[in-house]
């Protein structure tokens, strides 16, 4: 197998809202976070412990698999009724026969005769794979990502100062996940040695995220998150 290693890109992503604007979000949504169908608390009954800005991980890989390869198959073979059997490179094939009221009453009904075979596939396949910074699959596609990434600004984030969750999933765990589904098409297949993947991206994105810490009636404690950079809750 040929591998062609990518660096990884390290992006961080400019909040979009400041702390005073997410307290207002948080303030706007608190009640119908501990909200029951028996009782919705007064706003003042809930206190704001804390909000604090984090910097998460999205970890996405992006690969393209290119592989030549012999695979088992078996094909049919419509032949004419009389046709008893079927020759190919000295091996026989023998014809299965309709039986029954159809073969009667259509003289021009063709017979089957089953082929097997092996057949030399050449595939390629792309996909992408995307993770939280917990190692948790997310739906999230790579060409969306840049899409995303194109629209906001980036800023450099300080280890010391700012509060960064780095990916809890390794980069080599990521890539033997993604070369599990660029190869998935290719399973059944005997393959050759002529096969190579191809990164074409692997990006580490630290997106802001505000969490709030709630307070509410009998102590209850809420969590609240906000995407700082698409200004929503989540």
């Amino acid at each position: 197998m040929t591998k062609i290693d990518a660096k990884t890109k390290v992006i961080s992503l400019k909040p979009g809202l400041d702390s005073d604007a997410a307290e207002e979000m948080v303030d706007s949504r608190k009640v119908k976070l501990f909200q029951t169908l028996l009782h919705k608390p007064k706003k003042s009954e809930i206190h704001l412990h804390s909000l604090t800005l984090h910097f998460e991980a999205i970890l996405i890989l992006s690969g393209k698999y290119c592989v030549d390869f012999i695979r088992d198959a078996e094909h049919s073979l419509s032949v004419d009724k009389n046709v008893q059997e079927v020759i190919i490179s000295d091996e026989v094939f023998p014809v299965k026969k309709k039986k029954g009221v159809l073969s009667k009453l259509e003289p021009s009904f063709k017979n089957k005769v089953k082929i097997e075979m092996q057949e030399r596939v050449m595939l390629q396949n792309t996909d992408d794979i995307s993770f939280d910074h917990h190692g948790k699959e997310l739906n999230l596609s790579y060409n969306d990502t840049l899409k995303l990434l194109e629209k906001h600004p980036k800023k450099t984030i300080n280890a010391d100062k700012d509060s960064i969750r780095r990916p809890e999933i390794t980069t080599d765990a990521a890539i033997s996940k993604l070369m599990s589904k660029l190869k998935k098409p290719a399973d059944a297949g005997i393959k050759s040695s002529e096969e190579r993947i191809e990164f074409r991206d692997i990006l580490e994105i630290y997106v802001p995220i505000y969490e709030a810490r709630l307070i509410g009636p009998k102590k209850r404690i809420k969590i609240l998150r906000i995407d700082a950079v698409r200004k929503k809750i989540l």
